[in-house]
This record gives structure tokens, C-alpha cells and sequence, in this order.
């Protein structure tokens, strides 16, 4: 078990367009009188959409130094029944809302103890119904970060009322076609397949996956990364957090195949050229 060492890694689904990160960021600094680095993770999350925020976490966080606590607002159901908390696991410090997003992150690194932020002397008072992330969960990552005594932010939350949400499944048989979730969409289009790593050599085994995306259907054809194949060919490959993923290169595979976040693609072996 690792202590704090002053480090806030920070996720939203805000944007940079409204003040909510400001205020956030402005709050801890205030809070710790800069004692604390606050690092963006990201603020770009899709809005809404826990799954997403759980993957741009599940994929961060392994890359901070021990001890940082995770800053998570995703949280679609604020002012609802469920639980803002924080989570010590063996190396990091989670805290957000109960609603899946710290659940494949923190359940990765051994979960230790759980926490709701019922403590109203790490409360931002009066505490809006609709920005928890300034008035409950920012105080307590801030306070947490500074040497709080992690116990002392709230009363015990049994783990197996955590909300679980899974990032991956394993393939099963590939030649009846493998049904994987759609769980991120970059920038630049690419889209993150919910799927066990080894799904990629037994549905690449003949070089190339039929892809189905509602009514489309097409063909990607399984290499090292994207750049190695002609612009605008449907690639299907490991990205670099280790997530089997569809890309066009120099082009926006979520574009050409009408998928998002959330969505259902059927894979299935196929042969390549």
C-alpha cells in the first residue's frame, strides 16, 4: 500500500468550453495552496458516457507514480441516489462517483477499501445537487493528495455494493462471428473493441476480420498498425494501451463504419489478400 504523494490525475467529461475545469482546478489549488500538482488526464470524455471515462482511466492510470489519486468526474447520474466515494487500492487513490467508471481501474490494482464521501468536513458547503465534482469530490481527492488519513473521508462502502462495469470480454468461437462493444472512439476516429488481446490472433488467423456495423459490412485487414497499410483501408490491430482496434489509415474509421461508443460490431475470421 502506497501513501499520497500530492499528485491529482484528473478526468472530466466538461470540455474546455465552460468553466467547470477551471473552477475545479481553482478550487484545489485553494484547497492545498499549491502543495498538490493537479496533472489533466483528460477533459474530452464523450458526455455521459461512463464507459468511455472508464476506459480513458483504465488506460492512464498504470502510467502515474504510486500514489497519485484519480480525480474522476463522469457522472451522468449526479443528484441521484448514487454514491460519491473513494477507493485506496494497493498503489493509487480513486475518487468519483459509483457508477462504474473507477470499477476496471481500481479493480485492477487490488482494491483495499472503499469509502463514501459522507465526511461534510471535506464538503464544499451548500453543496449543489448538480457539480458534485467541485463541492464533494474535489475537496476530498485535494484533502486525500495532502495526507488526509484516507478513513477519515467517510464511512466503510462494502465492496460488493461498487458498481462493476467490464471493459473486455473473451472472444469465444470466432468462426460464429465475436459480438465486441464499442468502448472509445479517439480523435482521430479509431475504434476500441472490448476485447480480451488474445481475441486478435484468432480472429486475424487468415489475415484479415469481416466487419459488421449495423447494416454495414466490409472487410479490415489485420496488420502491425495502420500506417502500414493504403490510405483509406480499414486496418485491424492492437493500438498502444493494448486494445484490439479498428482504423482507416489517414481516414475516421467511426465515420465510415457509423459506430460509437456503446455500440455492437461482429467480427469474424476472414481471408486477407
Amino acid at each position: 500500500m502506497t501513501a499520497p504523494i500530492g499528485v491529482v490525475g484528473f478526468l472530466t467529461d466538461f470540455g474546455s468550453r465552460d468553466p467547470y475545469v477551471g473552477i475545479i482546478r481553482g478550487l484545489v489549488e485553494k484547497l492545498t495552496r499549491g502543495k498538490v500538482k493537479l496533472v489533466d488526464i483528460s477533459h474530452d470524455v464523450e458526455p455521459f458516457s461512463v464507459l468511455a471515462g472508464a476506459y480513458v482511466l483504465y488506460t492512464s492510470y498504470r502510467w502515474f507514480p504510486r500514489g497519485t489519486v484519480f480525480l474522476v468526474v463522469v457522472d451522468p447520474g449526479v443528484g441521484t441516489e448514487r454514491k460519491p466515494v473513494a477507493i485506496k487500492t494497493k498503489n493509487y487513490y480513486f475518487v468519483g462517483p459509483d457508477n462504474g467508471v473507477l470499477y476496471p481501474a481500481a479493480s485492477e490494482d487490488d482494491i483495499i477499501d472503499i469509502r463514501v464521501l459522507d465526511n461534510p468536513a471535506f464538503h464544499v458547503k451548500p453543496v449543489s445537487m448538480s457539480f458534485h465534482g467541485r463541492d464533494i469530490f474535489a475537496p476530498a481527492a485535494a484533502h486525500l493528495a495532502l495526507g488526509v488519513p484516507f478513513e477519515s473521508l467517510g464511512s466503510r462502502y462494502p465492496s460488493e455494493k461498487l458498481a462493476r462495469l467490464t471493459l473486455r470480454q473473451p472472444c469465444g468461437c470466432v468462426e460464429d462471428g465475436v459480438e465486441a462493444q464499442v468502448v472509445y472512439v479517439d480523435r482521430f476516429g479509431n475504434v476500441a473493441l472490448g476485447l480480451e488481446t488474445s481475441c486478435y490472433k484468432s480472429l486475424c488467423r487468415r489475415g484479415a476480420v469481416r466487419v459488421e456495423a449495423g447494416k454495414r459490412k466490409t472487410i479490415a485487414r489485420c496488420l502491425p498498425v495502420f500506417s502500414h497499410a493504403e490510405r483509406g483501408e480499414l486496418v485491424f490491430y492492437i493500438n498502444s494501451l493494448g486494445f484490439p482496434e479498428l482504423a482507416v489509415n489517414l481516414g475516421n474509421a467511426a465515420t465510415e463504419l457509423g459506430t460509437n461508443v456503446g455500440d455492437k460490431i461482429v467480427l469474424k475470421p476472414a481471408q486477407g489478400r
